[in-house]
């Protein structure tokens, strides 16, 4: 790999390669010539390394990492909005681009004018892309600008869809997957890089022939690895449907939410939320692949907070072993800990 050399090794090459007699030390015209010059060198040193690393997948980064990709058909995710409804109360016109937002000002425009008579549903967007647009229910409750006649406002379900541009890495991994896996025909590879090329979808697995001869399933999580929306897997559907081949019977669906609760006694002190959310992150990483979930799994998750010194009675769902099949998504709903009673 190449590497920059520093401004004062290229200052003694400079130097060394010099025939005039004059003297060379710090302070003469020669050195500060030769070092103005070797100071202007090193930058282009730095300049050619960084090309140098641009070239190449494997070291590249940002818009670099995107032309280098894109020359494979590569193209990387861009950020989406989110996407929702709201209910409104009061009589007049709301017109396409009013304003409603969040306690902490989260902003969401309407999608199209609407004439509400005392109650209506409105479809919202986020004003900015990116999962900062995602929100729980009944947080979209304030009228930044006054809207003659209407006087309430609320989102009765989450508002979801908007997702965060692909990350350099997320870009990485796809592109080498592409460059590395044999994705032709329709096989297997193809139908999880078609699928994987749509913004939002953060994880895949494809099934094939899981009802006989032409047909394939795709499971798909969401950029955050949950259990992706309806919008999404249509989309997939969408797309995929364009360019299978002809004759496949393809189904995309996302592992529905399956629900776990953790009993155990526990020596020490230990934050169940801290617990909670290093056990989801070990689901997160397993997504699509995890079969099982076993209560020594989870007992090194355990063990692994601070505070905590030993366990005993660990139940998944209260049992040892939660097995997980390829239509759920596991997650932990809630743990309920009591102390460890130690004999003497």
């Amino acid at each position: 790999m190449y590497r920059a050399r520093e401004q004062k090794d290229i200052l003694r090459e400079m130097q060394d390669s010099s025939n005039t007699p004059a003297s060379k030390i710090e302070g003469t015209f020669e050195y500060d010539m030769l070092a103005a010059n070797s100071v202007e060198f090193a930058k282009v040193e730095v300049e050619l390394e960084e090309a140098y690393k641009a070239a190449f997948a494997d070291t590249s980064w940002g818009e670099y990492l995107t032309k280098r990709a894109a020359e494979f058909g590569v193209v990387r995710k861009e950020a989406t909005k989110a996407i929702g409804k709201v209910r409104v109360k009061g009589s007049g016109r709301i017109v396409a681009g009013s304003l409603f937002q969040t306690e902490k000002g989260v902003r969401y425009q309407t999608m199209r004018t609407v004439d509400v008579v005392q109650v209506a549903v409105l479809d919202i967007e986020a004003l900015l892309p990116g999962n900062i647009g995602n929100t729980g229910k009944n947080t979209v409750t304030k009228i930044p600008m006054s809207i003659p006649g209407i006087n309430f406002v609320t989102n009765e379900e989450e508002i979801h869809g908007g997702y965060d541009a692909e990350t350099d890495a997320a870009l990485l991994e796809r592109y080498l997957r592409v460059v590395r896996t044999p994705a032709t025909s329709g096989n297997k590879y193809h139908y999880h890089n078609w699928a994987m090329s749509i913004a939002g979808v953060g994880a895949c697995r494809v099934v094939p022939l899981w009802k006989g001869a032409g047909t394939v399933k795709i499971l798909i999580l969401d950029a955050d690895l949950k259990t992706a929306p309806t919008e999404l897997i249509e989309k997939v559907r969408g797309y995929i449907e364009d360019v299978r081949p002809i004759g496949a019977t393809v189904t995309v669906m996302s592992p529905a939410p399956k629900p776990l609760t953790i009993t155990a006694a526990v020596a020490g002190r230990c934050d169940e939320a801290a617990l909670i959310s290093a056990i989801n992150d070990y689901l997160k990483k397993k997504s699509l692949s995890l079969k099982y979930l076993s209560s020594a799994q989870v007992g090194d998750l355990l063990m692994n907070q601070p505070s905590v010194t030993d366990y005993d009675e660990l139940l998944l769902n209260g049992k040892n072993r939660v097995s997980v099949s390829e239509d759920q998504l596991l997650y932990v709903q809630e743990v309920r800990l009591h102390e460890l009673s130690v004999s003497p």
